[in-house]
């Protein structure tokens, strides 16, 4: 039976999703302060970060320069000819890089 002219064929629309990762971690990371808690779980996880970084662990600087400047543009250098071949090779459908 074909759908009625002006009529959505799905009323009620898309389903919603099961909540996402990203929606569980914020949830659990929004714990308030309390009196036993100074902090909140949020500001005691950047705390621990901050010491970590300070303690000399590089992984913990990296992340915490990247959320403050920016993660770094990267970018490839090529000489004009090096471009003018990728580009034929590209455009060939022949590359070194197939089947990567």
């Amino acid at each position: 039976m074909p759908f009625s002219k002006g009529k959505s064929g799905n009323p009620k629309g898309r389903p919603k999703r099961g909540e996402t990762l990203t929606d569980l971690l914020r949830e659990k990371i929004e714990i308030p302060k309390t009196p036993r808690n100074k902090l909140t779980r949020k500001e005691r996880i950047v705390e621990k970060l901050i010491l970590m970084a300070e303690a000399g662990d590089l992984s913990a600087v990296k992340y915490l320069f990247d959320r403050l400047d920016g993660k770094p543009k990267e970018s490839i250098a090529l000489s004009d000819g090096a471009i003018d071949q990728r580009l034929r090779e590209i455009m060939n459908g022949s590359s070194k890089w197939d089947g990567l």
